[in-house]
């Protein structure tokens, strides 16, 4: 059996994250929402963000996704953080809408996780980047909370 790369049990945690949201995110009713083409959708992709599409009403979204259940959950509230910064150094026909994607399950980890750090911080570096929403997700569906809202959900 082949030796895997360390972290690739994560990003195939990841991956299918991904996969859950891009087929939920392919039939949304809101146009703003809605993957009319799909840019890319793979984890490990270096010249995009871990989902990029543009959706039915023209918005391009850079969507950067992170689980709480890979070997090193505990980092990747840090992780979020220079993947955010990264993707807005890329260039781009067009400006993209900034999102994260997270489990369903995982918003009381990261609320819990960013609230080490001060609150204002970390509200004024989703002003920055600027982060639009937050999708959490699962095979259920797609639900959306502001940069705030994460911060305060636990």
């Amino acid at each position: 059996m082949p030796k895997r790369k360390k972290g690739s049990d994560d990003r195939i945690l990841e991956q299918d994250l991904v996969d859950i949201f891009v087929d939920r995110m392919t039939t949304h009713p809101e146009a703003d929402l809605c993957i009319q083409t799909l840019h890319n959708s793979g984890c490990g992709a270096h010249a995009y963000a871990d989902v990029e599409f543009t959706s039915r009403s023209g918005v391009l979204w850079a969507v950067e996704a992170k689980t709480h259940e890979s070997q090193d959950r505990h980092n990747t509230a840090h992780k979020l953080f220079g993947e955010l910064l990264k993707e807005t150094g890329r260039g781009r026909d067009g400006q993209p809408q900034f999102a994260v994607l997270i489990p369903t399950t995982a918003i009381d980890f990261y609320s819990e996780k960013f609230q080490a750090i001060d609150r204002r911080k970390f509200i004024d570096f989703g002003k920055l980047i600027p982060v639009r929403t937050v999708f959490a997700c699962d095979r259920a569906g797609v639900i959306q909370l502001s940069w705030e809202e994460l911060y305060d959900a636990a």
